[in-house]
């Protein structure tokens, strides 16, 4: 199969490329974009500077890993026609708005980190000198996350017959968006990908097949690992009530789980986290050295790929002529060592019989 640095990249990838590569270079007082963090996480910032030096590559987005607690929203309820108020009232319970754990869109983050968090999550039984527990005392998970400890109990279903607002404790391993300038760009993208551990990767559209490569999408690869997430429901939202003065009441933002399942979480995250870098880097490296290879080749190969070892078959016969030259060489060189060998021990014999006559 022919490699990437066979192909040609198109005017149009160069373009975007440049685009993007420009506002990345906007220093980090600066720079901002749609994520919570609102700028490149440091734990990938390299891996993306790697890739972005690689020739029909760029990436466009991307996350180090991260653990997030996140308050789902809730859609707003839209005044219901008088012929459609019926259905609607069947329906209310729907209006829900139940928000992904990646977290755009309605709702609220809580907490969100792209580290691990080494002061919590210690297996029990462990060593813990007295830095460490004062930590744990000063910053406990559900202080950590705004909630306040609760009962254990379910929530119930407010007046209207809608359950509350839940509060969802992720952790995801790491997503990168890269975009090829062609199919044959993106395929060592994704070798890498699936050979590091990354085996949920893959093209997010085909739209490049309906277009001409000069001037048509490029295909953009997700390099991600479903496998590594991590979800758990650990609280709710209790909505504000009118007081007896006729105001507002601050909504709370109630555990159902305890400390101890919180630290849980966070042991079984940190674990994962640090799989999650190993992968990281196995990726890097993989995609570094296919594209090097890629390159150091330079030369389109035709029809079927070639098994590694293959051998073209004028440079077989030129190699198995020199073989066979250097081996009748040796031959000769044996042969003549044998013959002067054979010289010198019948001369030996000539004079010991000569001294014996005499």
């Amino acid at each position: 199969m022919s490699g990437p640095e066979s192909h040609p990249i198109p005017e149009a990838f160069e373009l975007r490329k440049r685009r993007i590569l420009a506002e990345l270079s906007i220093p980090d007082a600066e720079y901002t974009d749609l994520s919570p963090k609102g700028s490149v996480d440091e734990g990938i910032r390299e891996l993306i500077d790697d890739i972005n030096t690689l020739p029909g590559l760029v990436t466009t987005s991307s996350c180090a890993g991260r653990i997030s607690v996140f308050l789902e929203g809730r859609k707003k309820r839209h005044q219901p026609q008088p012929q459609q108020q019926q259905q609607q009232q069947s329906s209310e319970v729907q209006q829900r708005q139940f928000v992904p754990s990646g977290g755009k869109g309605a709702g609220k983050w809580l907490y969100v980190s792209h580290d691990a968090l080494k002061e919590h999550g210690g297996k029990k039984g462990e060593a813990e000198d007295d830095a460490d527990k004062e930590i744990n005392m000063e910053r406990p998970l559900h202080r950590l996350f705004g909630m306040i400890p609760g009962d254990g109990k379910p929530p119930k279903l407010d007046e209207s017959g809608q359950a509350p607002r839940l509060v969802r404790f992720s952790y995801e391993p790491m997503i990168l968006h890269i975009m090829a300038a062609t199919l044959h760009h993106a395929n060592p993208v994704l070798s890498a990908a699936s050979s590091s551990g990354f085996r949920e990767s893959g093209l997010q559209s085909l739209r490049c097949l309906d277009a001409d490569d000069a001037d048509g999408p490029s295909p953009i690869v997700a390099v991600r690992s479903a496998g590594m997430a991590l979800e758990s429901l650990i609280g709710y939202c209790e909505e504000k009530e009118i007081d007896d003065d006729g105001g507002e009441s601050e909504p709370i933002i109630r555990s159902l789980v305890t400390e101890e399942y919180l630290e849980m979480l966070i042991a079984i995250s940190n674990e994962r986290f640090v799989i999650n870098s190993e992968r990281k880097e196995r990726f890097r490296s993989s995609l570094v050295e296919m594209c090097s290879a890629d390159h150091a080749l330079g030369v389109k190969a035709k029809g079927k790929a070639k098994p590694v070892g293959w051998e073209d078959p004028a440079a077989r016969r030129e190699r198995m002529r020199a073989e066979g030259l250097r081996k009748k060489q040796q031959q000769q060189q044996q042969l003549e060592q044998k013959n002067r060998k054979e010289e010198g021990d019948g001369g030996n014999k000539n004079k010991e019989n000569d001294t014996f006559i005499a």
